[in-house]
């Protein structure tokens, strides 16, 4: 089956699979537009079958609390973007190693690994910023982010640390990061976008750019660690297993988004050490463990 779509004409390949990763806040942008985030190496899988019935069917396994209506404003934000309208419909189904609602940006993977697999069914390549970009329109219309999270979008799609303005949707600085660990200590507790005080995030704008500024300088640590007690100060969160982690040796730590979830990065010979803290000070929680991630996602199956 062939698809006219005004790009370069394609044969239609009906399924498509796409995988994308999840990434570590460095600093957020919410309060001022302005963030940057790092890839991690935990991975979200979607796969797209296209229909003629022109309904949308989404399968989420592993974490069924994700919205599943980010997976289906991903789909058709690329059926418009292409002018196919609602001429297909699709049965979506996604698998995540990330832990929804916790500020590890399970929606941009989520967004991201969709778009691609959407785009490998109906057998079309577009350019990464418009990749990215469909992304962040289905975020946004789906109510899953505040900012359209492209920073977050951008760390998730090609790996690395990337800075950026999200609402004119500019890279500033990308920076490529040793592959150290990444350590995620995740509550039971969840929170969305949705419930965010906005004018609250916003009195935090200040300090926020001055976190920023240390990023896009190359002082990133310093910036993750900074946004991390300033966010977890605005959000109520705990900041003793941020401070214990950097008494016990991570590079760097701080708040996952809005959190509940705190990330540490953490050389080798340290893990052991941030590892046991944290099971002190707040035991019962999961413990993720991943890496810096610097691939670039593609089509599942793709070289």
């Amino acid at each position: 089956m062939r698809v006219e779509t005004g790009e370069e004409r394609q044969e239609a390949k009906m399924k498509g699979r796409g995988i994308a990763f999840g990434a570590a806040t460095i600093v957020n942008a919410m309060p001022s537009g302005f963030g940057a985030a790092l890839g991690v190496d935990l991975k979200t899988c979607a796969e797209v079958e296209l229909t003629e019935e022109r309904t949308v069917e989404v399968e989420i396994t592993g974490d069924r609390s994700e919205r599943k209506t980010l997976a289906e404003e991903s789909f058709r934000a690329v059926l418009e973007r292409l002018g196919l309208g609602s001429r297909f419909g699709a049965r979506i189904r996604t698998e995540s190693e990330i832990p929804v609602a916790c500020g590890m940006k399970s929606s941009s993977a989520a967004s991201n690994a969709v778009v691609i697999a959407t785009l490998d069914a109906l057998g079309v390549r577009l350019e990464d910023s418009e990749i990215i970009g469909l992304g962040v329109d289905a975020s946004l219309r789906a109510k899953t982010t505040l900012t359209g999270a492209f920073d977050d979008a951008c760390a998730s799609y090609y790996g690395g640390l990337y800075v950026t303005d999200n609402y004119r949707r500019r890279i500033l600085r990308s920076f490529s990061v040793d592959p150290l660990t990444v350590l995620f200590l995740v509550p039971a507790e969840k929170r969305y976008s949705g419930e965010v005080d906005i004018r609250l995030v916003r009195s935090a704008r200040r300090l926020n750019e001055f976190a920023f500024r240390e990023a896009a300088e190359g002082r990133y640590w310093q910036a993750m660690l900074l946004n991390g007690l300033m966010m977890s100060d605005l959000f109520k969160v705990d900041p003793a297993p941020i401070v214990l982690a950097i008494k016990n040796g991570a590079v760097s730590a701080g708040l996952c988004g809005k959190g509940p979830a705190i990330c540490a990065v953490v050389r080798e010979e340290d893990v052991g050490a941030v590892t046991d803290g944290w099971s002190r000070v707040a035991p019962g929680h999961r413990v993720i463990r991943s890496t810096v991630n610097s691939r670039q996602t593609l089509p599942e199956g793709s070289a």
